[in-house]
């Protein structure tokens, strides 16, 4: 999706928050030239101010784990606090991992993308939303901008090899940074057992499982999302 997705969110909490929202690359207006964990989580940091909370959704929060991460090798300050929204550190179900996606079902993304463009992309949002009240109402909305500003093919195929190859986990507990971890409790993509699994292994994590809600909390539950976010940044910047 592209960033204007968080439109709501800025909505709500302007006078409250600086906010940059930021084109993954292939997506929105960021053109699809990088490739690989390491080159989009550069391009998002040559987007991104000097130091901030860094917040991302499902793939998004992979990148903001990553420059989490190198400031911790770099005793760095610039990502000041993480906002991880349904996201995991490995996106991918294997051996010793239960809670990410199946290879199966990210391999049959790829493969419907290449054949059926748009019929894929609106079946992912449903899988997005599924379980949730109000489900068809947030496709809907999800849908128009996605069609307002339509990802580019390389970067989704792009995306779905990072979702298939990153494995963040070793780097967890080298992350001292606050984390507000947020999941939704009907999310069928990452589960919540996976989200507090991840708030163990951070030295300062505390979880927030949003009831009701599937992979799109900041959509479904706005107010309480809004308010939940804005007390995080509050405590991180005293």
């Amino acid at each position: 999706m592209s960033s204007s997705l968080w439109d709501p969110f800025i909505s709500r909490t302007a006078g409250k928050l600086k906010t940059h929202a930021i084109d993954l690359p292939g997506h929105g207006q960021s053109p699809a030239n990088a490739v690989g964990l390491n080159n989009w989580t550069d391009a998002v940091l040559e987007a991104a101010p000097e130091s901030g909370v860094y917040m991302g959704w499902s793939l998004g929060g992979l990148m903001c784990l990553q420059a989490a991460a190198r400031d911790s090798k770099n005793l760095s300050s610039r990502v000041r606090g993480l906002i991880l929204v349904d996201s995991l550190p490995r996106m991918l179900r294997g051996p010793g991992w239960e809670w990410g996606m199946k290879a199966s079902a990210i391999a049959e993304t790829a493969k419907g993308l290449r054949e059926d463009y748009i019929t894929t992309l609106q079946e992912f949002l449903m899988l997005q939303v599924l379980g949730e009240p109000g489900a068809r109402h947030l496709v809907r909305q999800m849908r128009s901008q996605l069609l307002s500003t339509p990802p580019l093919r390389e970067g989704l195929e792009r995306g779905l090899d990072i979702l298939f190859e990153a494995d963040l986990r070793a780097a967890l507990p080298e992350i001292n940074v606050p984390v507000l971890i947020i999941n939704g409790e009907r999310d069928r993509m990452c589960h919540p057992d996976g989200a507090r699994w991840m708030a163990q292994q951070l030295p300062n994590a505390q979880t927030w499982i949003v009831p009701r809600a599937a992979h799109a909390p900041f959509l479904s539950h706005e107010r309480e999302f809004a308010e939940r976010v804005g007390e995080f940044v509050q405590h991180v910047n005293q």
